[in-house]
């Protein structure tokens, strides 16, 4: 498992790394200038962007036929399905710290950017739950349907995630009363809801790609 989790690791560095020089300069512009949109859109982009790159290398590791070399290696294919799930989690974290260190460079700054602090946490949950949604569908999927649709299937997760976030935080806005208890319950709803899924999804996977014959 520890070699399948360095692999995976090693296989997003190289698209990792140039995302994170955007996200440097974007990340000094965002807490250079006073708005709220950017704070947003920042971090949005770090947690979201860096958890679809560990989701797309699922497909790099068949176009080079590592992935297929991996079946004749003395792992259980349990282990390489659970070690693309967690790579995904570890660049998550990595994007959450870049998203992190931007906003708090620009409230260092500038101040809070929201009128509640509390905003900051669900901004938060909302790019983390994003993220854990799209990889619960992307990866049950590319298994499914194979690597020529990857980047379709992609970009279907992260759509279709986007959605059950957003129907998740107005089903919550209906039925906690406003104010910051409110708010924290629908944060707790939405993160524990994406980390089912997620975490669901994983034996789903796997059941699939024991059914697979390459």
């Amino acid at each position: 498992m520890k070699g399948l989790l360095k692999n995976n690791f090693r296989a997003v560095c190289a698209n990792a790394k140039v995302f994170s020089v955007f996200l440097l300069l974007t990340g000094i512009f965002t807490a250079a200038v006073i708005s709220q949109s950017l704070v947003i859109g920042y971090t949005m982009i770090g947690i979201v962007g860096f958890s679809i790159n560990a989701a797309a290398a699922a497909k790099n590791e068949f176009i080079s036929k590592w992935g297929k070399y991996k079946l004749t290696l003395p792992v259980r294919r349990a282990d390489i399905i659970v070690s693309l799930y967690a790579n995904l989690l570890l660049w998550m974290l990595i994007g959450t710290i870049f998203a992190g260190t931007g906003v708090s460079l620009s409230w260092i700054l500038h101040g809070c950017p929201f009128d509640q602090k509390i905003d900051i946490l669900s901004m938060f949950t909302l790019g983390i739950s994003i993220s854990l949604f799209s990889g619960a569908i992307f990866f049950p999927l590319f298994y499914l349907c194979g690597k020529e649709k990857s980047e379709a299937l992609l970009l279907i997760s992260l759509l279709v995630a986007g959605v059950l976030t957003l129907v998740i935080v107005n089903l919550c806005n209906d039925l906690f009363a406003p104010g910051i208890t409110g708010i924290l319950l629908g944060n707790v709803v939405l993160f524990i809801g994406s980390l089912s899924a997620f975490v669901l999804s994983c034996p789903f996977t796997v059941g699939i790609f024991r059914r697979k014959e390459y």
